[in-house]
């Protein structure tokens, strides 16, 4: 095979590598749009609705780091075949969902691969392409996610409330089918090229830093899905938005989100303690003020996308700082690291629903998030002090 032929045959791979990840970050967060319609549908609250959010991310919690570790010294083609497979089936018992037992379940086993596809298919990427575009290959997958949280959640709700929830679904499931087919065609079948020693690396939970990492990520974050969990139901209540309204207002959320994002991935290595206080005293003043924007139509859209950039803003900084402070142990790390923000999504959503059945009220849901991201902050101004004493001792004993 010539070098243009192989270099086309890559980024056919990375492109269906990005159908795959566009329909399961699709997936896992269509939900947050369709609340209401779900909610209506099976004559349930929306805070029990609100449990799929809770069951996803607890399912890939659990299980993504260890079906990482039982696949990764397998070939990646059937793996990777395999993990799309239940996705799709898992999706479509979710459009055929007679009950909301039946739909909480399906959601469960679509998560169970999330965690296993999203790290295979990284490093699948990246053995792909030479080490200088490793990091082009990797955003470019993860791309994927970005699209799917800009358009695909607003685009769902919108669908949601014009047709049915089921029809999202539908989307997905057939999204997945094509990436499913995709990789059928395109990815050759390979063992690994280096296989991680993943018992040798446990010793990355003796690294203060990192510890720090995976407490600020479950508290920090729980608050942000405390309150976006529930976002489009509150955003009918209070701003009075109907199907045009709350489509562009999580299309600002994702907006907001791809700003965020592409602002923390430029973050010198040594400021990312400091932006990341930075970052959370944001997060904090926005789930504060965000209730009292929300009552007028033009506030609110300007209040999601603040929302979505300061959400977003943390996971590069925290992911970041995991795999720095990692002086080994980094596949490990990074594994618990996908688990430790899906926690954080699974609280959040729990704390949310139970919010919102004692008080009966959306307001309620921003001061929780804002309390609880301010332990985070809290967290992180320790990890801060520690990291100065950490380098300020470094400095005197090399000298």
């Amino acid at each position: 095979m010539s070098i243009k032929n192989k270099q086309a045959s890559v980024k056919l791979i990375i492109f269906v590598l990005m159908i795959c990840t566009f329909s399961i970050g699709y997936t896992e967060y269509a939900v947050m749009g369709i609340l209401t319609s779900i909610a209506d549908d099976f004559n349930i609250h929306v805070s029990s609705a609100g449990l799929l959010v809770t069951a996803y991310a607890a399912s890939v919690c659990l299980t993504g780091p260890l079906v990482t570790i039982i696949s990764v010294k397998l070939p990646r083609k059937p793996v990777l075949l395999g993990l799309m497979g239940i996705f799709v089936l898992s999706n479509l018992i979710s459009v055929l969902a007679p009950n909301f037992a039946v739909l909480a379940i399906s959601r469960i086993l679509s998560a169970s691969i999330h965690g296993a596809f999203f790290a295979i298919a990284m490093v699948f990427a990246s053995e792909m392409v030479p080490p200088e575009k490793r990091s082009a290959a990797a955003a470019s997958m993860n791309g994927g996610l970005t699209v799917a949280l800009m358009l695909g959640v607003p685009f769902g709700s919108y669908l949601g409330d014009i047709m049915n929830w089921r029809v999202v679904f539908g989307i997905i499931t057939i999204l997945g089918a094509v990436g499913f087919i995709g990789l059928m065609l395109t990815v050759p079948n390979r063992k690994p090229k280096v296989i991680p020693m993943l018992m040798n690396e446990w010793g990355v939970f003796k690294q203060k830093q990192v510890l720090y990492s995976f407490a600020i990520t479950i508290l920090g974050y729980s608050g942000v899905f405390i309150a976006y969990t529930f976002i489009e139901p509150m955003l009918r209540n209070s701003a009075g938005f109907g199907t045009v309204g709350i489509t562009g207002a999580l299309f600002a959320y994702g907006l907001g989100g791809v700003a965020g994002n592409f602002f923390a991935g430029k973050v010198p290595l040594h400021l990312l303690t400091r932006t990341m206080i930075g970052v959370m005293i944001g997060l904090i003043g926005v789930l504060s003020v965000f209730p009292y924007m929300a009552v007028y139509p033009a506030a609110a859209i300007l209040a999601t996308f603040l929302f979505g950039a300061c959400a977003f803003g943390t996971p590069p900084l925290l992911q970041t700082k995991v795999i720095s402070s990692s002086n080994s142990g980094t596949t490990i790390a990074a594994a618990v690291s996908v688990s430790a923000f899906n926690l954080a999504n699974a609280l959040g959503a729990w704390i949310g629903g139970i919010i919102l059945s004692g008080t009966g009220s959306y307001h309620w849901l921003f001061a929780g998030g804002a309390l609880v991201t301010a332990l985070g902050l809290v967290l992180s101004t320790f990890a801060h002090f520690s990291e100065k004493k950490s380098m300020y001792q470094y400095e005197i004993n090399k000298s």
